[in-house]
């Protein structure tokens, strides 16, 4: 993706592309990914719906309620495995996030109350988020524009935000610290959160030209998990950085 949006309400909408687009792609997975993939809610309703219709016998006008009635769709989906198995995967991924968070000094109590939301997010929100958060510090609306002084001021602020805390994101690590295989396209500033957050934006908007692993399936999952690896406190800085400053911009709210 190389648009550069001229507004916020640009960068929602590609959030909203983005949605779509993966929507689509998973339209297109062949039947032996969507076998290793972890189904999604919808994923589970139509399974257990298509399964309840294949049921339905005769319907008549006067027996609808009584359908209706004997169909318990939480009982439904408890009973389906592919639901219950994605279940399993988010509570696995929570606990493991929250273990992460609870045993990290660098967070207080009280900023884990008001920063939770990425906690509950999946791998490809949390790359959406950082890809858009990457965005948002390239943006500036035109200079006679009546949003330019207030907007540029923001983005300053929040670059600023970010980079006063790149002690504690890269954490000794740096920008070199990543696989020459994802960089060696692109020249990255070593230490610059803003560069970290560039790469994460040139790669999973151009995912389909990651190595294998990161491509299809749980290429989104794999790809955050090495990310998280190198950079553990990367979304959750971002997140507070993003929600103290950006609060008010339309591309944010889906992130709150």
């Amino acid at each position: 993706m190389s648009s550069n949006p001229q507004d916020p309400q640009g960068l929602l909408s590609l959030a909203d592309s983005t949605r779509r687009r993966r929507r689509r792609r998973r339209g297109r997975r062949s039947l032996d990914q969507r076998r290793r993939t972890p189904a999604d809610l919808d994923d589970c309703l139509e399974s257990v719906i298509k399964q309840r219709l294949s049921q339905r016998g005769h319907v008549e006008e006067d027996n609808v309620d009584q359908i209706f009635a004997e169909f318990d769709l939480r009982d439904a989906l408890m009973n389906d495995p592919s639901f219950t198995a994605l279940l399993d995967l988010k509570k696995d991924d929570v606990h493991m996030k929250l273990r992460c968070l609870l045993t990290n000094p660098n967070f207080s109590s009280e900023e884990l109350e008001k920063y939770y939301p990425p906690i509950c997010w999946d791998s490809e929100k949390s790359l959406d988020f950082l890809c858009l958060l990457s965005e948002r510090l390239s943006w500036r609306p035109p200079e006679d524009s009546p949003q330019y002084r207030a907007a540029e001021s923001r983005r300053q602020s929040l670059r600023r935000e970010l980079e006063s805390r790149k002690q504690q994101i890269f954490n000794g690590k740096s920008i070199d610290d990543i696989d020459q295989n994802l960089t060696q396209e692109s020249q990255y500033d070593d230490e610059s959160v803003k560069d970290l957050l560039r790469f994460v934006r040139n790669k999973w908007w151009h995912r389909l030209q990651l190595p294998e692993q990161f491509v299809g399936g749980d290429g989104g999952r794999l790809f955050y998990d090495y990310l998280h690896g190198l950079f553990p406190d990367l979304l959750m800085v971002s997140y507070r950085a993003a929600s103290g400053i950006c609060a008010k911009e339309s591309w944010f709210a889906n992130f709150r």
